[in-house]
């Protein structure tokens, strides 16, 4: 189980780096402004890595208290990814805006 959930962690990360340093540079070519470009790049990181562990975690925690593992994945899985990125974004933004 631990090894499954490094494996899908390494993968979020590397997804996450590759999308965030693409990002970076269209944002630091088209706006030109580092600060926003870095802050959305590791926020994408961050996201990614987040998105694997949660799309893996629910169904399980769903499954441990006998429900259906289902209702774990899809749109409940979704609200939490895109709740944790937020505030993953605003808690990487805001030391970097300052």
């Amino acid at each position: 189980m631990r090894r499954v959930a490094r494996r899908e962690l390494a993968s979020g990360v590397v997804i996450g780096g590759l999308v965030g340093a693409a990002f970076y540079l269209f944002a630091l070519v088209g706006w030109g402004d580092g600060d926003v470009a870095l802050a959305v790049a590791l926020a994408l990181i961050a996201a990614c890595s987040i998105a694997t562990l949660v799309a893996m975690a629910l169904p399980i925690a769903f499954q441990r208290l006998d429900i259906d593992p289902a209702f774990g994945s899809g749109p409940l899985a979704t609200v939490v990814q895109d709740l944790l990125s937020i505030t993953v974004y605003l808690a990487i933004a805001a030391p970097i805006a300052t």
